[in-house]
């Protein structure tokens, strides 16, 4: 990945996570459930949308996990939230995610990647973490 012409962004991180739909349907087949691993913000944008959508986001998180090499049990779900930019590109709040980094990283700065799609049977995920 480049970051200015000449100079390449070293890749600190990757991560992917493919999850089946059904799985993701039962798992959080109440809002309990649902509070667990998704923020209220993401709840909100949610609210409105299929479950793939749901399966996409928790596989976001996954993939974030292993693109931070600590796993689910460093990080709490819900310091992994997922937002949408103004033409709906889905990207991380990095400020909840900021001390994570750091701790897994050192003092550097960041650039998170995010891309995330389903079908009807499977939701897929991509992370990637460089440094700049």
């Amino acid at each position: 990945m480049r970051k200015k012409e000449g100079e390449w962004a070293m890749v600190l991180g990757i991560g992917i996570d493919l999850i089946e739909i059904h799985r993701v349907e039962k798992v959080f087949s109440t809002e309990d459930k649902k509070k667990r691993v998704f923020t209220a913000s993401e709840l909100l944008w949610l609210s409105d949308k299929k479950v793939e959508s749901l399966a996409g986001v928790y596989a976001a998180k996954e993939a974030l996990a292993k693109a931070l090499g600590t796993g689910i049990r460093e990080i709490s779900f819900l310091h992994m939230e997922v937002l949408k930019d103004p033409l709906g590109k889905p990207l991380f709040n990095e400020v909840l995610l900021l001390p994570h980094l750091k701790r897994c990283f050192g003092e550097k700065n960041f650039r998170l990647h995010l891309s995330i799609s389903h079908d009807r049977e499977r939701a897929t995920a991509m992370v990637v973490i460089e440094e700049g």
